[in-house]
């Protein structure tokens, strides 16, 4: 089966054709995972239609998957999205990452945290302690090789209702 990246630059066009853009292609036995995303995310009938036309492409490219004996999987990426190249983590500066290193870094091998920066070689976290406060051994962030990131994902954050400031309706003050 071809390089996750070549099926990659054979569907872009096709993808993009149908108004989306690939995020990752992940390749596992006869597998073919393709996520693909939208402005403002991607809904069923567009994963349904680009999923018939990404089939016709690899349907004729022998040289990427073997002649109909591979399983088709297209979707969305999801919250927690899997990051992987420079340009995945240059989207989520700002945001909540969980980073899984190949050797540690400051003593740990999980990270998670605010993603500062992120460039070709390197991004930098503001760390988050166990209790909620920033920084590891006193450092409030750390750089982050990308040769040395295993695993990388966003991490969704579930934000609680505003509470009530108003008293309830018919409910009169008393002085």
């Amino acid at each position: 089966m071809g390089a996750a990246e070549d099926i990659a630059e054979a569907l872009a066009p096709t993808v993009r054709a149908a108004g989306l853009e690939i995020w990752d292609v992940e390749c596992s036995g006869t597998s073919v995972r393709v996520m693909v995303e939208g402005p403002g995310g991607v809904d069923l009938d567009a994963v349904s239609s680009v999923t018939r036309a990404v089939s016709g492409v690899l349907d004729e490219r022998d040289d990427l998957v073997p002649a109909g004996h591979y399983m088709l999987e297209v979707s969305s990426p999801g919250l927690e999205r899997r990051l992987r190249r420079p340009d995945h983590f240059a989207r989520y500066v700002g945001s909540r990452v969980a980073v899984k290193t190949t050797e540690p870094l400051q003593g740990a091998r999980r990270l998670q945290g605010i993603l500062l920066a992120a460039g070709p070689e390197a991004i930098t976290l503001e760390l988050d302690e166990p209790g909620g406060a920033a920084g590891r051994d006193g450092a409030a962030s750390l750089s982050v090789p990308l040769s040395s990131v295993q695993r990388a994902h966003a991490v969704f954050e579930w934000t609680s209702p505003a509470k009530r400031t108003k008293s309830p309706a018919g409910a009169k003050e008393t002085g």
